[in-house]
């Protein structure tokens, strides 16, 4: 942990905020913090409450670093003296703290965090500019995205506030605290499609559904755009390197790579047009007709004459409509939901057209439209 006295001072206020003025003997304790936390508040003098006397709650008592066990804590509380806050090493405190966990006041984490928070998004705005503070907002928002699967603590957030302001630094240089990909900050391009990379460049690179790829097999994946072979060699060499390291002590890894952060690396974006279509075969690496297709063979057949559809009359009136389905690739792949649309035209081989669908771009792995005889877009008549 990379400890500041902008992190010590901003905790500070916090706890101000949440407790206000003390009255005389009051006690509060706090017991959400990490043990490196509560040390490194209890030794920095720049986090000092107002009206508060301040004590870190260990396994051995140290007056210069603010630590008292806990029989010295509950004489605190007996003696009403002077308004303390307590700092409980959760790890260290030991027995001996069920009479203050009942008596005093506890600050809890949403409570505290909340306000930590805020002040360090403040912080970000002064120190640096509104849009570095909306780029770390939305950053935080990704990181905590659905699927993602790196969980982004309180402390975590806040951390990653506070270095950016205290260290005046775009805040792409720290997404790596947060479980994302470094982004190179780039004054022309869209910060969300940074930060949309930078969760892409996690997944393909470091994610579980790649585990059994090679690290080339995983950079060919990604569809790097014209990465030099220094790059790839060295984003290889990384990969290697992350292959035994939890996801975020691999991610600081790249803190001094910055040829390999987002936007010095760059990948097929949305904003490019379609490089190639690739139609998704009916047929089965066995030759055998796919279910989703719709189609089927004539019995007796061979399983390469070309499959029928058959389109029922009565289907109106049983619900059985058959239908006929077409999957398609694109590259790039990543091009944004909505960013074409495509039109599927089904033509006889006189070029006589049959029915078409106009369809949007969904962003999936394969693309789809199906047509049925059902009397909606895409309706095939009763034709076969």
């Amino acid at each position: 942990m990379m400890w500041t006295e902008l992190h010590a001072r901003l905790v500070a206020e916090a706890f101000e905020k949440v407790l206000g003025r003390p009255d005389q003997g009051a006690m509060a304790f706090v017991r959400c913090l990490t043990p490196d936390v509560v040390e490194a508040l209890a030794t920095d003098p720049a986090f000092a409450p107002s009206d508060w006397k301040v004590w870190r709650v260990a396994d051995a008592a140290d007056t210069k670093a603010r630590t008292i066990t806990a029989d010295r804590a509950v004489e605190l509380r007996e003696s009403k003296d002077e308004a303390v806050l307590l700092l409980v090493d959760t790890a260290r405190a030991g027995a001996g703290m069920d009479s203050i966990y009942s008596a005093a006041r506890e600050v809890d984490e949403k409570s505290l965090f909340d306000q930590a928070r805020g002040l360090a998004r403040h912080e970000v705005t002064s120190c640096l500019s509104r849009e570095s503070r909306v780029f770390a907002e939305r950053a935080i928002k990704k990181a905590q995205g659905l699927g993602h699967r790196f969980s982004v603590s309180p402390w975590t957030e806040f951390d990653f506030l506070v270095r950016t302001a205290a260290e005046l630094r775009h805040p792409g240089e720290f997404l790596y605290l947060l479980g994302l990909w470094p982004v190179k900050q780039d004054h022309e391009a869209n910060p969300d499609d940074g930060l949309n990379d930078s969760l892409r460049f996690v997944d393909r690179l470091l994610g579980t559904a790649v585990a059994g790829l090679t690290p080339a097999q995983r950079i060919e994946a990604l569809k790097l755009l014209n990465a030099s072979d220094e790059q790839k060699t060295d984003l290889e060499r990384f990969l290697r390197s992350a292959a035994t390291k939890p996801l975020l002590v691999a991610l600081a890894g790249l803190t001094n790579k910055t040829h390999l952060w987002v936007n010095a690396l760059r990948i097929e974006g949305g904003d490019q047009l379609i490089q190639s279509i690739e139609l998704v075969p009916w047929r089965t690496n066995t030759r055998r007709i796919t279910k989703w297709s719709g189609l089927k063979l004539r019995r007796g057949d061979d399983d390469d004459d070309p499959p029928m559809l058959v389109l029922k009359p009565d289907a109106d009136k049983t619900g059985d409509y058959p239908k006929l389905e077409i999957r398609w690739k694109v590259r790039p792949d990543n091009l944004a939901e909505g960013a074409v649309e495509y039109r599927v035209v089904i033509v006889t081989d006189m070029d006589e057209e049959l029915a078409s669908r106009e369809v949007p771009h969904v962003g999936k792995k394969e693309e789809k439209c199906r047509f049925t005889n059902r009397c909606q877009s895409g309706c095939l008549g009763h034709r076969q």
